[in-house]
């Protein structure tokens, strides 16, 4: 609390004893400045401004004052997601010796997401030399045994039983350099083979029994669908988003061009992509984002035999019907999932034998091992089951829709159910759920199984099985391998 001093009775009589008299002679500006001094005086003598002065003193807040950052002088970046970043934790599994993936064109990595690169251009591209101890190895181990215990042909309860029993006994492994788009596991019983085809264009080969990968730089887009030829177990097909497809042969050690597409009334500034392969008769069946589906020869570059225009809009994938070969079925990016005849195709618009209808555009659609079922995945976040036992128009209609989360964002592959192999009643794909999981259901919508690990750490939006053995590969946004097995199968 802020005192005033009292004020002694001398000083009060000084005061009043003040006269005005001489104000008479004053002008006015002189006597209200005379008045003001007299005010300030009293306000003094009372001390009055020294007790403002101080109360003003108190009240005043002080301004901080912001220091100001150190300038950061370092070269060292910030610290970011080892995920969002695409580098691999400290505790993942790296191949023995690999201190970068080995690349059949290092310029390229300068223009990793550019589709200014001319590899669609290039007819031939060989594997190299120094791989030629890797090629070797895997091309013993592609030869194809027969199954000891297949293990999609198991009863349903044995099958879940053995499902039950897989783990993650490896961490991760990194194969790939960009986000992994598709995959494809050989049928081999000697050894575990994978490819794998990515965001960059990229083609990686990797062999289990050696711990050995390499990759290879085939594309200019990504590398939406890949598989191992089925009457040849040493030949790879592969398709792009650039607009092309590609023949791998480890025999001969290339990856030739069989299937470049043309613009069909689109401004040439536009990519009409490939999206997706089946094979037909030792042909391959390749839809584009024009919304044709082209049969190609893949004995003769480039040759394609015939063509449908089947959707307005880019077709998600095309798969020809196990059993009833001449039909195939597509799936679009405009809610449509349409089954087709071979035989009626024509460079016109050809008409479907049956529709799908969906409420949004469709990720995939696949046939059961016998064809009796059809599975669809849809963008409203639900997925479809189909009896396709009679293809007539009553089964249109799906018979089941489970509801899923389906909407894996920017920085994920996006997911596709399919039926694990030699089945027709369990069929796996990929979750958004926490802890990360790969999910197996069958066609009541019920989940079997939660392939879970401890070494699984992020979402697998690609999966692929074994064609016979209980090993299931998901791959991730950071081009890494995550493999569920028993721990038998990988020693």
């Amino acid at each position: 609390m802020i005192k005033i001093d009292n004020l002694s009775p001398s000083k009060m009589d000084d005061i009043e004893s003040m006269s005005d008299d001489e104000d008479e002679n004053l002008t006015y500006e002189q006597q209200r400045e005379k008045r003001m001094k007299k005010n300030e005086e009293m306000l003094d003598i009372l001390g009055v401004n020294q007790a403002a002065k101080t109360l003003v003193n108190c009240l005043q807040k002080q301004t901080p004052v912001k220091k100001a950052k150190p300038k950061n002088t370092s070269l060292k970046p910030e610290r970011r997601s080892l995920r969002i970043a695409n580098l691999p934790a400290s505790q993942d599994y790296h191949l023995p010796g690999e201190s970068e993936l080995k690349s059949n064109n290092s310029e390229s990595s300068k223009k990793y997401d550019s589709y200014e690169t001319n590899f669609k251009d290039q007819r031939s591209i060989s594997i190299p030399e120094e791989d030629s101890d890797f090629v070797e190895k895997l091309n013993d181990d592609l030869a194809i045994k027969e199954a000891v215990k297949d293990f999609h042909v198991l009863p349903s309860h044995k099958f879940v039983h053995v499902l039950k029993s897989l783990d993650m006994y490896t961490p991760s492994i990194k194969v790939s350099e960009k986000r992994i788009y598709s995959l494809a596991i050989h049928p081999s019983e000697t050894s575990l083979i994978v490819a794998a085809g990515d965001l960059r264009g990229n083609i990686s080969l990797y062999n289990n029994k050696n711990s050995e990968m390499r990759e290879y730089r085939l594309h200019d887009a990504p590398v939406n669908c890949i598989s191992f030829c089925t009457w040849d177990p040493h030949k790879l097909f592969s398709t792009s988003h650039d607009g092309s497809a590609r023949c791998g042969d480890i025999v001969k050690r290339t990856f030739d061009i069989i299937y470049k597409t043309e613009w069909r009334n689109q401004s040439k500034s536009k990519m009409n992509h490939a999206t997706w392969h089946t094979e037909f008769e030792r042909n391959l069946l390749i839809g584009n984002g024009s919304g044709h589906v082209d049969l190609v020869d893949t004995r003769t570059p480039n040759k394609i035999i015939n063509t449908a225009w089947c959707h307005e809009r880019s077709v998600r994938t095309v798969q020809c019907h196990p059993l009833e070969k001449h039909h195939f079925l597509t799936s679009s990016g405009i809610g449509e999932v349409s089954l087709w005849d071979i035989r009626k195709m024509t460079d016109q618009s050809i008409n479907p034998v049956l529709q799908f209808e969906h409420p949004k555009s469709l990720t995939s659609a696949f046939f059961s091992a016998s064809g009796t079922k059809m599975v669809s995945t849809c963008n409203d976040d639900n997925i479809r089951i189909f009896n396709t036992e009679r293809l007539n128009s009553s089964v249109t209609k799906p018979v089941n829709i489970i509801p899923h989360n389906n909407h894996t964002g920017r920085w994920l592959s996006v997911f596709k159910a399919k039926w694990n192999p030699g089945r027709d009643n369990e069929f796996f794909v990929g979750s958004m759920l926490s802890p990360k999981r790969i999910q197996v259901y069958n066609c009541a919508g019920h989940v079997l199984h939660n392939l879970m690990s401890t070494n699984m750490t992020t979402y697998c939006s690609v999966i692929e099985v074994h064609p016979t053995q209980a090993i299931y590969v998901g791959g991730n946004g950071s081009g890494r391998l995550h493999i569920f097995s028993t721990k038998e199968q990988l020693t």
